[in-house]
């Protein structure tokens, strides 16, 4: 049985890029900055894999890892549409969701659809409100300003 999530894993291309996004802008605290391995490729599904680690925490219990592969070059250089097989995201949890828009968009962030946030109008999760955007590299990320007790 599963009982809570440990954390996230995001691959990026710019180790030191996006430990500024992620604590400078969107201001996780960073923890820990592993040295660069030669580890794990096999267990990752990546032979050979040479990698580099942070390690960010935005809540109790809850952090992301960023992962660099230097080994071998990863397929890619920009995330995939939120409608990509195996694509996923991180919703992150605001208490007001217009103020932490207007403070991103001061930091050059674009929004999916412009800086207006989406309302739910009914249902369980009617009164929340959401929003997309992309960290550097095209994770999608999302804020969403609503009471989540159930």
């Amino acid at each position: 049985m599963i009982t809570g999530q440990v954390h996230t894993g995001i691959t990026v291309s710019d180790l030191d890029r996006s430990i500024a996004f992620y604590r400078d802008i969107l201001g996780l605290k960073l923890i820990a900055v592993e040295p660069v391995k030669k580890s794990r490729g096999e267990k990752l599904g990546v032979p050979g894999a040479v990698i580099q680690v942070a390690v960010l925490e935005y809540a109790k219990d809850c952090s992301i890892e960023l992962i660099r592969y230097l080994e071998p070059l990863p397929p890619n250089s920009y995330g995939l549409p939120v409608n990509g097989i195996g694509q996923v995201h991180i919703a992150f949890r605001v208490d007001d969701i217009q103020a932490e828009i207007k403070r991103l968009l001061e930091h050059k962030v674009e929004f999916m659809g412009g800086p207006e946030c989406c309302v739910i109008n009914e249902g369980p999760l009617s009164g929340w409100k959401w929003i997309y955007f992309k960290d550097p590299d095209g994770t999608n990320l999302e804020l969403i300003e609503g009471d989540i007790a159930r």
